[in-house]
């Protein structure tokens, strides 16, 4: 038995209707093919964009430090700006005024959020800092000059008398008169009274000195040295001479010590320039030399001490201020 054979389909019937595409999520036909767009598969990636005015503001306050840039997610040129000191200011300025103008992206390329409702609001911010910036930094030149004369005035001035003593201070035979200034017994042999304010000292071996008390007086605070603080109450300011007798010898503040009355050894104070210090110098046959030292030590009878070339006792007497 034969098969029914069956008509073959039309070849040039009418055809299907094409399948529509898929809708746009933003409405309407798709039209073309996608095209990725610069950074991916997207045009931008997903998740919201950084705001216009947290750039700005670490922009404007911290942009020497890149804060601007690490919020950006710039790490790299974060770290860079950080260690220049943005750019020694001048990267600083450049990247604020790309963000004031719009021109600011991410890492990812995205323009910031809110730049146009905020932009004239950053611009005017932005001119009122630097304006009150450049004021003050007026200020402080006009002020750092004005310190600066001062001091310069300050050094060329001479300085007054230290301790400045007055007509009507006691006479320095009272300031001295216990000592007389008669020598230790320790220092007999090495030193013999001249008159009532003065003492004969051997220093080394064929070199003598005549060492004179001229004035004293214990003072709260020394002259142009007012960050100096006393530790036992006060100063102890004496002014001596060093007139060497034989042979030669060498002044310094540093021949002589104090000790209070239970034995404590009183500081001795180095005096600014310009006080009037004893120098410290070669002194020959015949010369003199006259200064001030000073010396932080309880008020009362202290004993001073003059030391030989050899930093030894070479005599001692006692001293007492009014």
């Amino acid at each position: 038995m034969s098969q029914p054979s069956y008509p073959h389909a039309p070849q040039n019937g009418p055809s299907a209707p094409p399948i529509p595409h898929p809708p746009s999520s933003y409405g309407g036909q798709y039209q073309g093919e996608y095209q990725p767009g610069p950074y991916g598969d997207v045009p931008y990636a997903s998740g919201p964009g950084k705001s216009f005015m947290t750039t700005w503001i670490l922009s404007l306050l911290l942009g020497s430090f890149g804060a601007d840039r690490f919020y950006l997610g710039k790490v790299g040129t974060g770290i860079a700006k950080l260690l220049t000191g943005g750019g020694f200011g001048i990267w600083a300025i450049v990247d604020l005024i790309i963000t004031l103008t719009g021109n600011a992206r991410d890492k990812d390329g995205r323009p910031l959020e809110g730049y146009p409702e905020n932009k004239k609001k950053a611009w005017i911010i932005t001119a009122v800092v630097w304006v009150i910036g450049m004021v003050v930094g007026a200020l402080y030149m006009v002020m750092s000059f004005a310190m600066a004369s001062q001091m310069l005035v300050g050094r060329n001035t001479p300085a007054p008398p230290l301790p400045a003593a007055s007509e009507a201070a006691p006479a320095p035979s009272s300031a001295a008169s216990e000592a007389a200034p008669a020598p230790s017994s320790s220092a007999t042999d090495t030193a013999t009274a001249t008159d009532a304010n003065s003492l004969v000292v051997t220093v080394s071996e064929g070199n003598t000195v005549k060492v004179g008390v001229l004035d004293s007086l214990y003072i709260s605070e020394i002259p142009r040295m007012s960050y100096m603080k006393p530790q036992n109450g006060g100063f102890l300011a004496i002014k001596v001479s060093w007139e060497t007798l034989t042979g030669s010898s060498r002044t310094s503040p540093y021949n002589f010590e104090v000790y209070d009355t239970d034995g404590n050894e009183g500081e001795l104070i180095s005096l600014d320039e310009g006080l009037g210090s004893l120098p410290t110098e070669e002194v020959g046959a015949g010369d003199v030399r006259r200064g001030m030292i000073v010396f932080d030590v309880r008020k009362g009878p202290v004993k001073v001490v003059v030391k030989d070339e050899f930093g030894d006792a070479a005599s001692t007497f006692t001293l007492t201020t009014q």
